[in-house]
Parts: structure tokens; sequence; C-alpha cells
């Protein structure tokens, strides 16, 4: 079942469980522009997120389709069970992340490579625009792969510092919380006008 962060209170996570939903990250992060010189990255915000929240966290650069698959295949084994949330960091549109300006991975490409793994992990689609895909298809990405949760933002963002702040806030938010929904209500709750001007959307 998917919920929107307007849902009211009362999801519940796994049962019984107090355990944060996450305690650490496996961060995808591709090319943001085409001169390699600039160097702007996730990497920066992750260990501000390490050093603030003390969550743990890996970071992979991907640059083909191979990579991404790979990577992901990695994240998916039991050693990497605590890195429960996977972050994929690269431009996106709606239903679609681009590698680079030509190789564009579908939501359905992605619910391929995962095949169903992803119980108990969190998707997280730091990308512009992502999750403007239908809600019908986003649904049924979240039950394809199985995960616990998927979220991102219908709205074009950039790596300013609001966007940053308010990633930071998510993935504190989400090692705090051990119900599936809590962080997206924390989030409407304290933070709103940021989520409506991100177009923040948690499927859960």
């Amino acid at each position: 079942m998917a919920k929107s962060p307007a849902a009211p209170s009362g999801a519940t996570g796994r049962s019984g469980s107090t355990e944060p939903i996450a305690a650490g990250v496996f961060a995808f992060e591709g090319d943001w522009d085409s001169d390699l010189r600039k160097q702007w990255s996730i990497d920066t915000m992750l260990d501000a997120v390490r050093g603030f929240g003390e969550i743990k966290y890996i970071h992979r650069d991907i640059g083909t389709v191979p990579e991404l698959e790979y990577y992901i295949n990695k994240w998916l084994q039991r050693r990497y069970d605590a890195y429960r949330v996977g972050y994929f960091g690269f431009h996106g549109d709606p239903g679609n992340l681009w590698l680079d300006g030509k190789r564009r991975v579908s939501l359905e490409d992605l619910e391929t490579m995962i095949n169903g793994r992803a119980e108990g992990r969190v998707i997280h689609f730091g990308s512009c625009s992502v999750m403007r895909a239908r809600d019908d298809r986003l649904r049924t990405f979240r039950r394809n792969t199985r995960a616990r949760a998927v979220i991102g933002y219908r709205k074009t963002v950039y790596s300013d510092l609001e966007l940053a702040a308010f990633e930071l806030l998510l993935l504190e938010a989400l090692s705090r919380y051990s119900q599936t929904g809590a962080p997206a209500r924390h989030l409407r709750n304290n933070y709103e006008s940021l989520c409506d001007k991100l177009g923040f959307e948690y499927i859960y």
C-alpha cells in the first residue's frame, strides 16, 4: 500500500521493531556536469551526515549501466544489510535516471536490476523530477522491488544549500525513527514549505 507524506499517522515498520529505519547509506552517484573539473558531489553532504548524525555510508561513482547494476547487486548482499538506504544521485526526469546525457535508466530497468530483493530497504532518488512519474507506476515500483519506502522529488531540484539541508534532515529522520511513515510526518510537520518547494514524495 502506498501512502503520501500527508497521510494520517499510524503506519508501522517491522512488527515490534524499535530499530531505526536506516543506520547506513549506500550511495550511487553519476556525473553532474560534463566538465569533470567541477567537483560538486553528494559525497560532501554524506560526510556531513556522518559527522552530525553518525550515519555510516558507502559511496560509488557510476558511469555506465553495467556499473550501476554491479553495485546494486553489491548493495543487496546480506553483508550490506545495515546500509538500508539506497541513494541514487543522478540527473533525472519523470520515471528515469540519466547517467549522463545519453544513458537512461528507467524505473522498469531498476526493477529488473533489483528483482524484488530490496525488502527492508529504502530507495531514495536524490534527483530531479523522478517522482513525477504516474502514481500507479511508483506504487508498482515499490511493490515489485519490495522496498520499504521509495522517496524523492517531483520538482526540479538543484545542488544548492536548501536541497543539501533537506537531504541532511531526511537522512537524519530515517536514522531516528523506526516506523516507516514517521520520517515523512516529521518532515511535513516541521518543514512543510521546503517539502512543497522540492515536491517531496514519500511512498510506503
